[in-house]
């Protein structure tokens, strides 16, 4: 192998490697992140219905 080609497979590898955890950091984020996506007044949300959230709860159970 010649400095070319390393440089070249090293520079594929590091390429490959940043898109790979780039994913797993977002796959990873999504699982963990439980804010609400769509607003943060409940009560004109439309899937406050299906909502798991805490604030959403107490909407529902009338507790705000």
């Amino acid at each position: 192998m010649n400095r070319k080609e390393f440089i070249r497979s090293g520079g594929r590898v590091l390429i490959l490697g940043g898109m790979a955890l780039s994913t797993g950091y977002l796959f990873a984020r999504k699982k963990v992140d439980l804010t609400c996506s769509s607003s943060s007044a409940c009560k004109e949300c439309s899937e406050l219905s299906a909502c798991k959230l805490p604030k959403a709860k107490e909407l529902k159970d009338g507790k705000k």
